[in-house]
């Protein structure tokens, strides 16, 4: 860390309103699902985010910012391994929630497009299952200004690998779901990888994928499904038909193992891009 998030200078960016705006399904969506996100999203495995900060050379002196920070997930994994870490979100029941569990930790509302940190404030940026809803461009130009030269950006998905082996209600649980999803549309930065390399402020991306296991519970996934954008904005009542038709589904299992791949990109700042 080179300092820069103690000085008084240069002054922290305050996001416009205009700036504040996300996608209207990811700001209804997430305001309403803090609980449920808490409760059935996974974490992120440990080893593999350590091996990260160790690839992005990463100390207990480095101050990193937890970009769309949700209700923390990621946020603990980094408090184990770096310097001071800084949660930034747009959603106000998400950063409560943050705040209850991890009261030491910075938490602030804002956008990726607007972020209300000062330039050269941090040594890396994180953002786990989230860098698809933000303007891929403008998110990419703000990270930038943030970070310290050659600072570090790492983008994280959870991606189920859900077997019929384990879960053999699987088919009529993704023949349920199917239409939903797609009534939802696209996000909005799926094509993110081309955007953000035309930007010319990044070195090329690297890759790698980590396999985890998460047992869970009926309420559990019922949570995790309660959480996703495309299901939290449905009307409540239809909602809460879908909920209780899944927990039909699955049925009375006290325990389901539930198996992940977590998606890794990650990438350094071009020191003198710009």
């Amino acid at each position: 860390m080179q300092g820069s998030w103690a000085c008084s200078s240069p002054p922290v960016r305050r996001p416009t309103a205009e700036a504040k705006t996300v996608d209207p399904r990811a700001a209804s969506g997430f305001g309403a699902s803090a609980d449920a996100y808490e409760r059935g999203r996974p974490s992120y495995p440990r080893h593999a985010i350590a091996a990260l900060v160790r690839e992005l050379e990463l100390t207990p002196a480095s101050t990193v910012l937890d970009l769309a920070a949700g209700t923390g997930k990621l946020t603990r994994e980094l408090l184990e391994l770096v310097g001071p870490v800084i949660a930034v979100d747009p959603s106000a029941a998400m950063l409560a929630m943050l705040r209850t569990q991890l009261p030491a930790v910075d938490a602030r509302a804002g956008t990726a497009e607007t972020l209300p940190l000062a330039d050269e404030s941090v040594d890396a940026v994180f953002v786990g299952e989230a860098f698809h809803w933000f303007r891929t461009a403008e998110a990419g130009r703000e990270i930038a200004r943030v970070l310290t030269p050659r600072g570090g950006l790492a983008l994280l998905w959870n991606r189920e690998r859900w077997t019929e082996t384990d879960l053999p209600w699987l088919p009529a649980f993704e023949a349920l779901l199917k239409p939903h999803r797609q009534a939802a549309g696209p996000f909005p930065a799926d094509q993110w990888e081309h955007t953000l390399g035309q930007t010319g402020l990044f070195a090329p991306l690297s890759r790698t994928d980590v396999d985890h296991v998460r047992q869970s519970s009926v309420d559990g996934v019922a949570a995790l499904v309660a959480s996703w954008s495309w299901i939290a904005n449905l009307p409540g009542d239809q909602r809460a038909r879908l909920l209780t038709q899944v927990g039909e589904l699955i049925g009375d299992q006290p325990q389901l193992t539930l198996r992940y791949r977590t998606e890794i990109h990650w990438t350094r700042a071009i020191a003198d891009a710009g």
